[in-house]
């Protein structure tokens, strides 16, 4: 049985899909829901987000460092999980790297998250790792090669004429680069999805961790904004 994780502004309810992005409120939790199908409530509420200005080690301030706190109602009262960036490192030959740790609010590890961003100008294939706790780590990477062959050679010419034509005031919204993830085990078996189009993600096996696959949500949506700006990007905002 998959179910279904959606990053949605409370206020409005409104899921990101179809490549546009939420108008994220300042001062409003995001909340990240779960919806397995057969619930004639619909989506329940798995964890209401906000970044956490006060916490943070060393590695707090590193460009792609994430500290975040997972609530469990929207008025924040009750603590979750708490994200935080335990490794980061700007450069290196494969890429940027960072590292994500999720602890329970008694500081027990849950998992960890991992990152490497794309090797030429950030511009290309993002590797991602869940490594719960407890259970061997699965692995996916953003995007096929046949799609990102495509944007190479294709849209990323016609991406450049957007932006020329930026100039003109009659530009379009440019073409993104190629974001489905599938998550898979050694064997090869796909056990997680994101769908960039959908903008929601699918979790095939029920041993994961709800908090886990949140605080996956809270990270990954802050690499793949459509636009990003005080408004869409709920972490920076």
């Amino acid at each position: 049985m998959a179910i279904t994780y959606r990053m949605l502004d409370p206020r409005s309810h409104t899921a990101r899909g179809r490549d546009k992005s939420i108008a994220f409120k300042p001062g409003t939790p995001v909340m990240v829901t779960a919806d397995d199908g057969r619930s004639k409530d619909g989506p329940r509420p798995v964890a209401y987000l906000l970044r956490n200005t006060a916490g943070g080690g060393p590695n707090a301030y590193l460009p792609g460092a994430r500290e975040i706190l997972l609530y469990g109602d929207d008025q924040c009262r009750e603590v979750l999980a708490t994200v935080t960036t335990e490794h980061g490192t700007g450069f290196g030959f494969g890429g940027p790297r960072f590292v994500y740790r999720v602890l329970d609010p008694d500081g027990t590890l849950i998992g960890r998250i991992s990152l490497r961003r794309g090797r030429i100008f950030r511009i290309g294939r993002s590797h991602w790792t869940m490594d719960q706790a407890g259970t061997p780590p699965v692995r996916g990477s953003a995007g096929r090669l046949m799609w990102w062959a495509l944007w190479w050679t294709v849209l990323l010419p016609l991406n450049i004429a957007l932006v020329v034509a930026a100039f003109t005031g009659i530009a379009q919204d440019p073409v993104t680069t190629p974001r489905r993830i599938v998550w898979r085990d050694s064997a090869g078996r796909a056990v997680m999805s994101f769908r960039g189009l959908a903008g929601d993600y699918r979790v095939m096996q029920d041993h994961w961790d709800p908090r886990m696959v949140a605080s996956l949500v809270a990270i990954h949506q802050t690499y793949v904004s459509i636009a990003i700006s005080d408004s869409t990007d709920w972490y920076h905002r």
